[in-house]
């Protein structure tokens, strides 16, 4: 009988967090095995939306990234039924693309259209999956429904945040045409309740159009506000009117955004999480592809470094998790606090409603908290 191929370390997932594990894995000199139940490239519900500190993490410069790219520097909001232009900005790239480039790119022993279906230890402490391959590390990078973190971690207690989304081609011309600024820039509706926002993202001759709540079961009427915003009054819309029939096709999923309690299951017997198997997007916007790569990064750097325990220390002191794990505090004690005026009428407040644009434009750029640096250095 052939003995089971043996792999320092196995990879279950291989969108960004996966791959950019790998990536930093191979490049150290880590025999690495990466699994995916896709073929890539694939097609990925995401509105491809990217912060700049992203490139730091992945060791590249955005002139070196070779596809589709839009650099925005402007973002259109509408709240409240005031529209605002924000000074910020960030990248957007089409997933199908983004993905797949990743995976080249870390030059990892793949195999693709592979199913996971069962995990298990053997008698020298090795995890082997499908009694096909083993390794002494198992790494969970399958997105939400990862079957290591469904397999070996506790189920997450926390509600799931809920989108309906689709990309699409259309006429670029038409899109020129309707669309709130230049290309690339991204039109969102702040939801009046800060509950979630909805987007429109013109990339091209490519639409990315969608609909994200922190409750999953508000999305559908959610979406409903913000298709009805979006084509607006006969032809006063942003979506061009020989597109406005993909918005009939939007297709939904869920994500666990961030919350404090899941660094707690990051690791376990040799088992990591990263990516949305762990659930790391930003409390607050949601942006989950820049915690995807850096904790497949950091992963990778603990495990190359002889010191896999120190990975979620490594994750939960790093600058861009400690900004999260503030944001969740402020959340939660926000909660707490407004959690009981529900019912109280809104009062109108144009000085506050800035603030909250304004706020939420620097999150959506991926900038740090205002003074988070000065106060983790306090604390040091």
């Amino acid at each position: 009988m052939n003995p089971t191929p043996t792999f320092d370390v196995i990879i279950v997932g291989g969108g960004p967090a996966g791959s950019t594990c790998a990536s930093f894995l191979v490049r150290s000199g880590v025999n690495t095995l990466l699994l995916d139940r896709a073929e890539f490239p694939r097609v990925k519900l995401c509105a491809g939306w990217i912060s700049p500190p992203i490139w730091d993490v992945l060791e590249i410069a955005p002139g070196e990234y070779p596809h589709g790219i839009w650099y925005w520097k402007k973002v259109h909001i509408h709240f409240r039924g005031r529209k605002y232009v924000v000074a910020s900005k960030g990248y957007f790239v089409r997933r199908y693309e983004f993905d797949h480039f990743l995976l080249k790119r870390s030059k990892v022993n793949a195999i693709q259209g592979y199913q996971v279906k069962q995990i298990s230890k053997d008698n020298e402490g090795y995890w082997v999956i499908n009694d096909q391959y083993r390794a002494k590390y198992l790494i969970g990078a399958g997105g939400t429904h990862c079957p290591v973190a469904r397999a070996l971690f506790p189920k997450k207690d926390f509600p799931q945040c809920g989108t309906q989304e689709r990309e699409f081609e259309g006429d670029p011309r038409a899109i020129a045409a309707t669309r709130a600024g230049d290309d690339g820039e991204p039109e969102i509706l702040l939801h009046d309740d800060m509950k979630g926002y909805s987007w429109n993202v013109p990339k091209g001759n490519w639409l990315n159009v969608g609909t994200g709540t922190k409750v999953a079961r508000e999305v559908l009427p959610a979406w409903a506000k913000a298709k009805a915003f979006f084509e607006g009054d006969g032809e006063a819309g942003t979506i061009p009117l020989s597109s406005r029939p993909m918005l009939d096709k939007m297709k939904g999923h869920g994500y666990s955004p961030f919350e404090t309690g899941h660094l707690t299951f990051c690791q376990a017997d040799n088992v990591f999480l990263i990516g949305d198997a762990l659930g790391l997007a930003q409390p607050m916007t949601g942006e989950g592809i820049l915690p995807s790569v850096l904790s497949g990064k950091l992963c990778a750097m603990a495990i190359a470094a002889g010191a896999p325990e120190t990975y979620k220390e490594r994750l939960r002191t790093h600058p861009v998790i400690y900004d999260y794990r503030l944001l969740h505090s402020i959340q939660a004690r926000a909660k707490k606090i407004f959690g009981g005026r529900k019912n109280q009428s809104y009062r109108q407040s144009r000085l506050r409603d800035w603030v909250i644009v304004k706020v939420f434009a620097l999150l959506f750029s991926g900038r740090p908290v205002p003074g988070s640096r000065l106060l983790s250095i306090i604390k040091k």
